[in-house]
């Protein structure tokens, strides 16, 4: 739910903003502080192409390690194998409970709720390094003085 969510977030280029206040800080903190999965929830597997990439990376370590000349104590083939995926028949496609779909849904309307963002135009997305020390020692500030006001 959470990646196509972030698709469709990122997708509409709404504001980075908005994605921290709703979705990081409001539907993902109230789904991690609410829901506990269960025996009964369906595992979601690693896609082939993730596995195939770690194995292709493991590879290339093996190979360096290999040009090191250093001794070795166990099987660095180990680190490319590919492991077997467990056969997909009988095993339902993901989905997501109605209950957490609605934690995920209150925890974000809960934060749009506590403090309404005031945006005219889009905010335009910078980096760490593109923000001076001083401004960034602000914001940190305030963010310790917002969770204080918390507890």
């Amino acid at each position: 739910m959470l990646r196509n969510l972030n698709k469709e977030f990122r997708g509409n280029g709404l504001p980075d903003e908005l994605y921290s206040k709703l979705v990081r800080n409001g539907a993902v903190m109230h789904m991690k502080n609410t829901c506990s999965p269960s025996p009964e929830d369906v595992k979601i597997l690693t896609p082939e192409w993730a596995v195939e990439a770690a194995a292709e990376i493991g590879a290339a370590m093996v190979r360096r390690i290999a040009d090191l000349g250093v001794r070795v104590i166990g099987d660095p083939g180990l680190l490319s194998a590919v492991p077997r995926t467990p056969a997909l028949d009988g095993i339902p496609a993901p989905r997501i409970s109605p209950e957490v779909a609605a934690r995920a849904l209150y925890g974000a309307l809960a934060a749009a709720a506590e403090s309404p963002l005031r945006h005219t135009s889009p905010a335009k997305a910078r980096t760490v390094h593109q923000t001076s020390s001083k401004e960034l020692a602000r914001v940190l500030g305030h963010r310790c003085l917002k969770k204080l006001r918390r507890r």
